[in-house]
């Protein structure tokens, strides 16, 4: 089966794992797809929406019921882990909404918020609005960057596999790079 194959038939199923994995790049990428008419922007912001949402309730439950055993074999967290629970008492719920636009801090904040014994029903309400913010946020602004470039690329059209397989491929080169990447301490939190 040819790349053009999969990205066809398995686009929507490759944008859920992907957004699992490195949320922007796939979500970026399928919203320039979606504006080449291979995908339905509004499904794109579903898909995606839902996919962080999976992924956050599960490091939220890691959190929660394994909770300070799971952190503390992650000494290198432990600033990280003060820093959002002292963020969790100052923004409480604007936290947990906001916390996808936090960049490093993604995994650490629902396992701490998890294990801080936030209640599970209004974190996954908080979980679901803050995932379908993200995902409008970036697939409109995924549209808005395929827009520019075809206004500045009028012959695009011509070449739009090999640019979307190019994407596909620096998403996941941009993914490998920051997940072998992640910083030993963020300076934020110092």
């Amino acid at each position: 089966m040819s790349i053009e194959s999969l990205i066809i038939n398995y686009g929507y199923p490759v944008l859920f794992l992907g957004v699992m994995i490195e949320g922007e790049a796939f979500l970026i990428l399928a919203a320039y797809l979606a504006h080449r008419g291979y995908f339905s922007l509004p499904i794109v912001i579903g898909v995606a929406a839902l996919a962080t949402f999976v992924v956050t309730q599960v490091l939220f439950r890691t959190g929660s019921h394994y909770g300070t055993a799971f952190l503390a074999k992650r000494p290198a967290w432990q600033k990280r882990i003060g820093w959002v629970q002292d963020k969790l008492h100052r923004y409480g719920a604007g936290l947990v909404a906001g916390f996808r636009f936090l960049y490093g801090l993604r995994t650490v904040i629902p396992i701490a918020i998890g294990a801080s014994r936030y209640p599970t029903g209004t974190f996954a309400l908080l979980n679901a609005v803050g995932a379908l913010i993200w995902a409008v946020i970036i697939a409109l602004a995924g549209n808005g960057i395929a827009q520019v470039i075809s206004v500045l690329f009028a012959d695009l059209r011509k070449h739009e596999l090999a640019v979307a397989v190019g994407l596909a491929v620096l998403a996941a080169i941009w993914g490998v790079v920051r997940l072998y990447r992640q910083p030993k301490e963020d300076p934020e939190i110092q």
